[in-house]
């Protein structure tokens, strides 16, 4: 009867460990450029894309969503060449902003947000 109780609250234990990973919906979104700029980013499969964007004004937007496990990582980057231009990026998670960036006449650096979709 001991062995019994110890296996019952050993697999209780056990079972209280493992963590169910939830589904989130993930949208990157860039905005703010009134010319062409470059986006990279990490899509559903892990890969990691690359595109030219033209956009006309600031109010154009680029968008890309997919449903994706807690604990994977998340990662928009992107730069312009246009000295009078701007780049802000986004990562929302259900519909929440997780982390954004942006920067205005930069035309160096790459704007980038990453991380890990939170349990």
């Amino acid at each position: 009867m001991k062995n019994l109780t110890l296996i019952a609250i050993l697999i209780a234990f056990l079972a209280s460990g493992c963590e169910k990973r939830e589904e989130k919906l993930v949208k990157y979104i860039a905005t703010d450029a009134v010319s062409t700029y470059t986006i990279s980013y990490r899509d559903q499969s892990g890969s990691v894309i690359k595109k030219d964007i033209e956009a006309q004004s600031a109010i154009d937007r680029w968008e890309y969503s997919f449903v994706a496990g807690q604990g994977e990582i998340v990662y928009v980057s992107g730069n312009y060449k246009d000295i009078g231009s701007a780049l802000k990026v986004m990562i929302l998670i259900d519909g929440k902003v997780y982390k954004q960036a942006a920067t205005r006449g930069d035309t160096v650096r790459y704007v980038t947000v990453s991380g890990v979709i939170p349990y």
